[in-house]
């Protein structure tokens, strides 16, 4: 059986469970290593995708730690980044805002900063801006969900806060390189033993191959 790319990052579709649960690491860790598994089957046959599967799998255990991926060293005056407990507040806020309209001013309360310090401070610590951070955030979710459930896309859409289908279909493409639809039928087969129930709790099986619905065709 062929081994695709896998998912960037996990997400659990419950505002109520936070990624700093001791469910959400557990579930991270063992999609990773599923993923790590899938890339030693593929090893010899083909490295280039085998190397794939292995950074996606260390950038998804690597965001579930509390500190940002290295950035090079700013050439200007240095800009004070979130401290420890800022970024927990914002990042739970996020995470748990993702299927609605998540404004600026709303993440720098969390933080109890002004918008324009906190945009600031933010891209101190993430390397990244705000907006382009909800964006991942939202797609890796929306890869979850694609891989544990048999939701449609126009559903799957809602629920990570994109406006509609065509909207999730632009940014997915510009942040993964392929459609949803061409990721998800890459990625059905080697997805890891976890599905979603219609209350959005993790359930375990034992392993199988998933016949999952590819809407939008």
């Amino acid at each position: 059986m062929g081994v695709s790319r896998p998912i960037h990052a996990y997400e659990i579709d419950d505002p109520g469970l936070r990624r700093s649960s001791p469910l959400c690491e557990r579930s991270s860790v063992a999609m990773a290593t599923r993923f790590l598994d899938a890339a030693l089957r593929v090893w010899d046959e083909d490295q280039a995708l085998a190397k794939s599967q292995i950074k996606v799998a260390a950038d998804m255990l690597r965001s579930d730690g509390e500190d940002p991926p290295m950035r090079a060293k700013p050439t200007g005056p240095a800009v004070a980044g979130l401290l420890p407990w800022q970024t927990r507040k914002v990042r739970e806020f996020i995470d748990a805002s993702l299927a609605s309209k998540i404004r600026l001013q709303d993440c720098a309360s969390q933080a109890r900063l002004s918008t324009n310090h906190f945009s600031r401070a933010f891209k101190a610590r993430f390397g990244t801006t705000v907006l382009d951070y909800i964006r991942r955030r939202r797609v890796e979710r929306a890869q979850h969900m694609m891989l544990t459930s048999q939701r449609p896309l126009s559903q799957i859409a809602l629920l990570c806060g994109f406006a509609d289908q065509a909207h999730y279909c632009r940014v997915f493409h510009a942040v993964v390189g392929l459609s949803p639809n061409a990721w998800r039928r890459q990625n059905m087969l080697e997805a890891p033993n976890e599905q979603e129930s219609d209350d959005g709790a993790i359930l375990s099986h034992p392993p199988t191959q998933l016949a999952w619905v590819n809407a939008g065709q």
